[in-house]
């Protein structure tokens, strides 16, 4: 066995043995489920509550959420940089190398994850929002580290979660380093474009170019690029997956049944990384999940923060919808075109084998059409990502001085995009498949999301009564001051 294979079975076994196990997938799956029934299966009984508070706002004049003010940003802003941060190279990328390893049923799971996870994600927006603080510039500041230093070591006065606190800053911090985006615009435009290792790592060094100019310039910034990339991108990777999906009726019926079939039946696609179970089906669907919509990782709702909301609550309805953007739509349309067009049997999994897919509609322009996906999504992630830097540096140095954390700030925005482009000229000259090269990130993503179901099982009395409550004294009245207004217009 050479070096490589033996790197290979090292990551599989830190990944799927030890941190993504099969008792932390179910786990996972469980903490979703208990926040769902103890939020009196919001998600799905307030679905159409959602949809109203978050994409329903862009189309009226007036609303209840508060708009841009101060330093701070408006919902819809913190949506997109969200949504841009995971929207990208899980929905893509992910996903591929997701079925190349536990076969179509890993959809399945992605979805289960994902439904419960719309409660998550919600509840962790909701407890950022409820603990957040301003810092010396006037920006509302929160993450995980926060709910947890306020809730339980304040409130609660549990020493001991101090350390949780701690460790999760610490490995947020680490995923400014350990980023997928260099590699997974490297595959795709090799790929797409059908150039050699050094062509598509000239791509890489002009996307990280890219990231400098975008993230140098602040928050403000970045959020103004992701509030207009992020719209126009998703709606054009539809039109182009739909058409794919759309024009073979029978296979996409027929993708849809071995979706269900192999979550229970799984097989291994040849060359697959580990061994087909349901078991291993499960721990690649939700470690995937996880690091497609970051419900549970605890990033998300540093942005969401920043946000100027009515009631913690209304926030946390993004969040929700958030999930369902990103795994029940755009993880599925990914997925789908894997498996309708059989691409995924090969073994590959990341961006090439979505290009494949869609070279199998629209010719060569299928997998160049991808490689711009790639690149712009994978822009939006990897820049969304650094809105969050500051909230985290700002809680490891709240008691030192301001320039400390400016100096931090700059250290990590200069160097962290320069890691990513060098692990992925290490991966290039090494010929590592992307299946393995996943694998680095699915240990990465896995520790905070351990720290978070900690924090959000500890909390969840908190995250109970403040929907309840919001429940009671906004969305209730609301609904009444709707119908009231429908049956007025009714008599005239």
């Amino acid at each position: 066995m050479n070096i490589g294979d033996q790197i290979e079975h090292l990551l599989e076994y830190v990944a799927w043995t030890i941190l993504w196990n099969k008792y932390f997938a179910v786990m996972f799956l469980v903490l979703g489920l208990y926040l769902t029934i103890g939020l009196r299966f919001f998600q799905f009984r307030r679905f159409g509550d959602i949809m109203r508070n978050t994409i329903g706002t862009l189309f009226r004049k007036k609303d209840t959420v508060k708009k841009e003010s101060g330093n701070n940003v408006s919902s819809f802003g913190a949506f997109a940089t969200a949504l841009g941060s995971t929207v990208g190279n899980g929905n893509i990328a992910g996903v591929a190398s997701a079925i190349a390893i536990g076969g179509p049923g890993a959809i399945f799971w992605m979805w289960m994850c994902a439904l419960v996870g719309m409660a998550t994600k919600m509840s962790e927006i909701v407890l950022t929002q409820t603990y957040k603080q301003k810092d010396n510039t006037g920006i509302s500041r929160g993450s995980a580290a926060y709910y947890i230093q306020k809730g339980l070591v304040e409130e609660k006065g549990w020493k001991w979660c101090k350390v949780l606190s701690v460790v999760f800053t610490v490995a947020m911090l680490s995923a400014f380093y350990f980023t997928p985006g260099p590699y997974v615009v490297a595959e795709s435009v090799q790929a797409g474009f059908n150039l050699s290792a050094t062509g598509a790592i000239i791509f890489s060094f002009i996307y990280v170019i890219l990231q400098f100019i975008i993230i140098l310039g602040g928050i403000k910034r970045i959020i103004k690029f992701a509030e207009s990339a992020v719209p126009f991108m998703v709606v054009a990777y539809f039109g182009v997956a739909f058409f794919l999906i759309l024009k073979d009726i029978p296979a996409t019926i027929e993708a849809f049944k071995s979706i269900f079939y192999y979550a229970f039946n799984p097989t291994a696609a040849v060359g697959g990384f580990a061994g087909a179970s349901i078991i291993m089906t499960l721990q690649v669907g939700v470690a995937r999940s996880v690091y497609s919509n970051e419900a549970g990782w605890g990033s998300a709702p540093i942005i969401h923060a920043a946000a100027d909301v009515d009631h913690p609550a209304r926030q946390g309805l993004w969040g929700a919808f958030e999930v369902f953007v990103d795994t029940i739509i755009v993880c599925t349309i990914t997925g789908l075109m894997v498996v309708i067009t059989g691409v995924w049997q090969a073994g590959e999994g990341g961006a090439g084998s979505v290009g494949k897919a869609l070279s199998h509609v629209y010719g060569p322009v299928g997998g160049m059409a991808l490689a711009i996906f790639i690149f712009i999504f994978s822009l939006t992630t990897s820049t969304g990502w650094y809105a969050y830097l500051e909230a985290l540096v700002g809680f490891m140095v709240r008691d030192k001085p301001a320039e400390t954390r400016r100096k931090i700030v700059k250290f990590i925005t200069c160097t962290g995009p320069l890691f990513g482009l060098g692990a992925t000229m290490f991966f290039f000259s090494h010929g590592t498949v992307p299946a393995v090269a996943w694998m680095v990130l699915d240990i990465q993503s896995a520790i905070p999301v351990y720290v978070n179901v900690i924090a959000l099982t500890l909390l969840s009395p908190v995250i109970f009564k403040k929907v309840r409550e919001f429940e009671t004294d906004f969305l209730d009245p609301e609904k009444a001051a709707r119908e009231a207004a429908r049956g007025k217009l009714a008599k005239e």
